[in-house]
């Protein structure tokens, strides 16, 4: 076949393009209805959200245009460049960036902000996929495991050291993607099994959970003592699991914030007047304030804004009340709704159908997205399609979670729906690099290890 033919080499998955399209402006219109009132009303009114935001969409128009006329090697070969300059900027925000809801995470540049953590995601997908696409360089050995753990949890510090916990988070997407290039399953199973336990350690005293785990562990030697390597085995699990459960408490009272350490028991409802003198008493070496000021507080007075959010959801029952109709959006009674909460909008004013059928679309474009990564023939666009799925689908799960009240409230955005101008201009960036670098795949050698 003669891949130099024009007719060949543009293959931009129109589709995947028209959902994008789709879904930014069901986007803007759910944006226009939890911010417009009598007073404004002009869409492109720029002193309104919505405004703004129908601004950032034609920046975002732009970008993706100049990033469509780039050749495809610009992004292989810039990989590390663009990895470097993000986290020099990363650096840069920890002494001079605004601070802004408790997260010093924005430059301000006359009335815009940008938020360098929303472009960390594009950056480190950029240089994971550079790694991995070198020339013989396999995802196996110490080595190679250390580096592609560093290119991740490098942004992820300097974003946590921002005291943005969320943004922070979305990091650990990417190890989605390097259990598909073959990252040992273990993994994937030691984090889940760390994940339960800091729940577990929430929800029930440490000393039950201490000894319950030993009680697992010696069942288990008992039946398979005849292998050597079982009692090692076994007390590592212990010991380690032992430690974990003794340092949730000190991590969850000394390094989160109190507006983190109260979302997680509201998800997990757990009252946060029992939780802090509990816990103060079973490891008072640690030194727990039991006396915060906080601990009196009931847990309805830092569920609000989730209440509020699945009262919106559920006004709008079966069916919805209709565009720029919702009563509960227009009397303003759910916070953030623009932005973080930007999903009972849409289950209020078109109810559970329009729920449905707006995340059932949002399920197929992150599945397109997989299918077109796991269709690519190099190896650098294969892991660089895996890191924008997974950090989508991250942003998604989390989000709609948190507006549904089964997540807790992390404050990251619906990508392509809800406000920001950042937000939109990464995931834009995130997606069409990718589709540029799927329209060229014919053109591509085949570097499948």
């Amino acid at each position: 076949m003669n891949y130099n033919r024009p007719e060949e080499n543009i293959r931009i998955d129109w589709l995947t393009v028209i959902i994008y399209i789709l879904i930014v402006g069901f986007g803007a219109m759910n944006i226009y209805s939890a911010n417009s009132t009598i007073d404004h009303t002009f869409i492109f009114d720029l002193t309104m959200e919505y405004g703004k935001q129908f601004l950032w969409i034609g920046v975002a128009a732009i970008i993706v245009f100049l990033i469509l006329l780039l050749d495809p090697k610009f992004f292989n070969f810039s990989g590390y460049g663009i990895y470097i300059v993000v986290i020099i900027m990363l650096l840069i925000l920890l002494g001079t960036g605004v601070i802004n809801k408790g997260a010093q995470a924005w430059f301000k540049i006359g009335s815009f902000k940008l938020q360098p953590s929303e472009f960390a995601k594009y950056a480190t997908s950029l240089a994971l996929a550079k790694f991995l696409g070198t020339f013989d360089v396999k995802f196996a050995g110490r080595k190679n495991i250390a580096i592609c753990f560093g290119i991740i949890l490098l942004p992820m510090a300097l974003t946590l050291a921002q005291n943005d916990t969320g943004s922070a988070l979305v990091f650990a997407s990417f190890f989605l993607v390097l259990y598909r290039e073959g990252l040992s399953g273990w993994y994937l199973v030691i984090g889940l099994y760390m994940a339960a336990l800091f729940v577990f350690t929430i929800l029930f005293p440490s000393l039950y959970l201490i000894l319950t785990i030993l009680l697992i562990c010696g069942t288990v030697f008992y039946f398979f003592k005849k292998y050597a390597q079982m009692l090692w085995l076994s007390l590592i699990v212990f010991i380690s699991s032992s430690i974990f459960i003794l340092s949730v408490d000190f991590i969850f009272a000394k390094v989160l914030q109190p507006h983190q350490q109260q979302r997680i028991l509201v998800t997990l409802n757990q009252d946060v007047a029992e939780y802090y003198p509990r816990k103060a008493k079973e490891f008072s070496l640690f030194k727990i304030d039991a006396n915060r000021k906080d601990k009196k507080a009931s847990k309805r007075d830092y569920s609000y804004n989730v209440r509020q959010s699945k009262i919106s959801i559920g006004a709008g029952r079966w069916v919805g009340n209709g565009f720029n109709n919702g009563t509960q959006t227009k009397a303003k009674l759910v916070p953030e709704q623009h932005t973080d909460f930007i999903f009972c909008t849409v289950g209020e004013e078109y109810g559970f159908v329009g729920s449905t059928l707006f995340v059932l679309v949002y399920l197929f474009f992150i599945g397109r997205l997989y299918y077109m990564a796991e269709r690519q023939k190099n190896v650098f666009s294969r892991v660089y399609g895996y890191c924008t799925a997974s950090v989508i689908f991250f942003h998604f799960f989390v989000n709609v979670g948190m507006a549904l009240g089964v997540l807790p409230v992390i404050g990251i955005p619906l990508p392509f729906m809800s406000y920001g101008g950042s937000s939109l201009f990464s995931f834009s960036m995130m997606l069409f690099t990718f589709l540029k670098l799927d329209a060229n795949r014919v053109n591509e050698i085949s570097s499948v290890y």
